[in-house]
């Protein structure tokens, strides 16, 4: 059973219950009022009784009287009693025994009739009235209430099922278009139940983004590593083809090597920002960068080019590990593809802290798709919450900047250790 028809039914039966209930309190109150009705009449006509039976000598009404009283608008039976003794007696036939003994002061049921009895002067008189008109006039009240009960459930769930598909309408849409896996078109409304769609859609458009990202990168990954690995495999073949041991193909495997080395790094670290897999730790980023320059320093001298260091310690909260990863990445983009002297340098911007990597070409055309080495710096700043800016040049350089969630700047999550430098 669908959402909408659930809805209805549930609509439909509080509508029912609800008006159920209030049929029955307001039947109850319908009783009573008429049962309030009859007591006062009940009262008038046992003070008319008394007084007419103290005015005459035998104390017995005259037919007049009792015509008068007794056989009016609302019927009645009715006892004059000195002490026990019955004086005079009169009105509707075939009222049972007990109505005659009820004790004087309030009204009384018994028997499907209602008894008063009120005494003065040493007379004691008692009325009563049949209670079938009060019964047959709830039961005319209920017999014409439960037809209109049961059209109203019929009419308020129906009117429910008809309000509610344009009101769950936003979900049908969303439904519909999760099954294709595609962002819904804009869904209007501004209640809960579209704002709720709005969300899941959001979070559907975001989804199909991630999943097209992936995409990309697979194909983008297998691009990078299949070179390397040909290139690997192909030296291989030859060094086993040759009786004696060629140094310079076992340099160019080795540097094949770090290739892919640099490669599966590359990957592990943009796994594990994507997985927020960060593992933070107070890391100094001139730290950071010296050991950085001392590292790719044989490859600034092999390929000609200068590598210069800049900066002061400058402390910030971060996953030394993705960190260091990104860093490889951008010194070695631009050595190998770079111009000119390369600069590293640490600095602060406000009350933000830097390190970047310069050097003196233009930089990467805008146009151009972007590697997997710098796809991996950006999802490393991502997930370090760091803020990746490629500032075009001459000269180019490529910054990481660390901004404090607070005035005080960035501190250090409780339970985490620190270190000074890279894992």
């Amino acid at each position: 059973m669908s959402l909408r028809a659930r809805l209805a039914l549930l609509t439909g039966f509080v509508a029912f219950a609800g008006l159920g209930l209030g049929l029955f309190l307001s039947s109850l109150l319908l009783s009573r009022l008429a049962l309030s009705e009859v007591d006062r009449t009940l009262r008038l006509q046992a003070h008319t009784l008394l007084q007419e039976a103290l005015a005459e000598p035998d104390h017995q009404p005259s037919p007049e009287e009792e015509a008068d009283l007794l056989f009016g608008d609302f019927p009645a039976a009715a006892w004059v009693y000195r002490g026990e003794r019955l004086l005079w007696q009169g009105g509707l036939p075939g009222a049972p025994e007990l109505v005659r003994s009820v004790a004087p002061g309030r009204p009384a049921s018994e028997g499907g009739w209602r008894a008063l009895a009120v005494e003065r002067g040493g007379l004691r008189a008692v009325v009563a009235q049949p209670l079938g008109v009060v019964e047959r006039l709830t039961l005319l009240y209920l017999r014409l209430g439960l037809p209109l009960l049961l059209l109203s459930g019929l009419f308020s769930g129906g009117l429910a099922y008809l309000l509610l598909g344009p009101a769950l309408s936003p979900l049908r849409r969303l439904a519909e278009a999760a099954s294709r896996f595609q962002a819904p078109e804009a869904i209007p409304g501004r209640d809960e139940v579209a704002s709720l769609a709005q969300a899941f859609a959001r979070l559907l458009a975001a989804l199909k983004e991630e999943r097209a990202r992936e995409q990309a990168f697979l194909a983008l990954a297998s691009h990078e590593l299949k070179t390397p690995v040909a290139a690997f495999r192909v030296g291989l073949e030859g060094l086993l083809a040759q009786e004696r041991v060629d140094r310079e193909a076992l340099r160019r495997l080795k540097a094949q090597a770090e290739r892919l080395e640099a490669l599966a790094e590359n990957l592990l670290a943009l796994s594990r920002a994507g997985a927020q897999d960060v593992r933070l730790a107070e890391v100094d980023l001139y730290a950071l960068l010296s050991e950085a320059f001392d590292r790719f320093q044989p490859l600034a001298v092999a390929r000609g080019r200068e590598l210069t260091l800049e900066g002061e310690p400058q402390k910030v909260v971060a996953d030394p590990r993705l960190l260091e990863r990104a860093l490889n990445n951008l010194v070695q983009n631009a050595l190998l593809h770079g111009q000119g002297a390369v600069r590293l340098r640490v600095g602060r911007e406000g009350e933000g802290v830097y390190l970047e990597v310069e050097d003196q070409g233009p930089g990467p055309s805008p146009r151009a798709e972007e590697g997997l080495g710098l796809r991996v710096v950006r999802q490393v700043a991502e997930a370090l919450e760091a803020t990746l800016l490629l500032l075009p040049g001459p000269p180019f350089r490529a910054r990481l900047l660390f901004r404090p969630r607070s005035g005080k700047g960035p501190t250090l999550p409780p339970g985490v250790g620190s270190s000074g430098g890279a894992a």
